[in-house]
């Protein structure tokens, strides 16, 4: 079993097991879930694992922060929870997800990598002298 199988395996373990993950699913830093219970999830043993950047429950989602390879580790998490590479599961089933949700990960995954810059903006707008504005 290589790492990424095995950071797989330990992140489903924390997450209360394939029973408790109704859906799984990625998209270019993070990992993504659809929890049955959210009370069984063990936070801080996911943050442990060295791999993990970050997790956090948000819109109705946990999401767990690998980072750009996040790929790599959902294709074994996808295989170890029975799911396709694209999020169904492999009764063909898909989730239905609401519009407001999918309109909410289309805008954070179109403004989520420019928000560093307009930070920046920000910054050196404020500490600009006077004279620049």
């Amino acid at each position: 079993m290589d790492k990424k199988e095995q950071v797989a395996k330990t992140i489903i373990e924390n997450l209360g097991g394939k029973a408790n993950i109704n859906n799984a699913w990625h998209c270019m830093t993070r990992l993504r879930f659809d929890i049955k219970d959210e009370s069984l999830i063990k936070e801080g043993a996911i943050k442990d694992i060295p791999e993990v950047v970050g997790a956090q429950n948000q819109n109705n989602q946990y999401q767990i922060i690998i980072g750009t390879d996040v790929d790599d580790y959902f294709q074994p998490l996808a295989k170890e929870l029975g799911i396709d590479e694209d999020g169904t599961e492999s009764d063909g089933k898909r989730e239905k997800r609401g519009l407001v949700a999918m309109f909410m990960d289309i805008v954070s995954g179109v403004f989520g990598p420019i928000v560093p810059a307009i930070a920046g903006a920000g910054m050196i707008k404020g500490l600009s002298p006077g004279w620049w504005r």
